[in-house]
């Protein structure tokens, strides 16, 4: 069972969202006092085939994780051989707590404090991007639609042509593909459904979102 997939992590999902509005103060101030690892949605090892599919097979592939929190998931796809991973996140705090946590374990990883919305990153330089609730805590906020749609205009700029967004989201589809299709967005969509492994749990989704694909559903 993933870590943050228990009735806790539901739990602290629901009180989180009422604080999403309090921004990078929130999230500094909980990393601050939550130091230990917390995985939002599924794990590498619920993912592995997923992260296989965005990357199309390639442990080589350049890989952008977008709000990576204190997430294992990369420590676990560098364990299992993806070298080139950079994480962002705009919690100062919690950026710094990972390079101090993996500088000698894994000195390749590249950790960034950085605004999901405003990627200070070169055009086209990945093949593959990876959003695990990050669109879920936009979704929470004021102007969501607007704010969405700068966020994925800018996870389709730093994608290579025909790279992925990997989405993995509490959202069902009739609350997240319109955003998908949004004003300057070219994404082929592809659902594909998680069965949540809890007691009463119902269903969390990935979203497979390929670049300079004419969309569907």
């Amino acid at each position: 069972m993933a870590v943050g997939e228990t009735s806790q992590g539901e739990k602290r999902k629901e009180e989180s969202a009422k604080n999403y509005g309090d921004g990078i103060e929130y999230w500094n101030k909980r990393y601050r006092n939550e130091t230990a690892p917390f995985e939002w949605l599924e794990s590498f090892a619920e993912l592995e085939s997923l992260i296989k599919e965005a990357t199309s097979g390639r442990s080589d592939a350049a890989i952008l994780h977008v709000g990576c929190g204190n997430s294992l998931l990369p420590e676990a796809m560098y364990d299992h051989g993806y070298k080139d991973i950079t994480s962002i996140d705009n919690a100062e705090v919690c950026i710094q707590q990972m390079v101090a946590r993996n500088k000698d374990m894994r000195p390749e990883l590249k950790w960034l404090e950085m605004d999901a919305t405003a990627l200070g990153l070169s055009e086209s330089s990945f093949d593959t991007v990876i959003d695990k609730s990050v669109l879920d805590t936009f979704a929470c906020g004021d102007n969501a639609s607007a704010v969405i749609n700068k966020y994925l205009l800018e996870v389709q700029r730093v994608l290579r042509p025909r790279g992925t967004f990997l989405c993995v989201s509490y959202g069902v589809p009739a609350t997240r593909v319109d955003y998908f299709k949004g004003k300057g967005l070219n994404l082929a969509i592809k659902q594909v459904p998680i069965p949540v492994k809890i007691p009463g749990g119902s269903v969390h989704y990935a979203y497979l979102l390929r670049k300079g694909v004419t969309a569907r559903s």
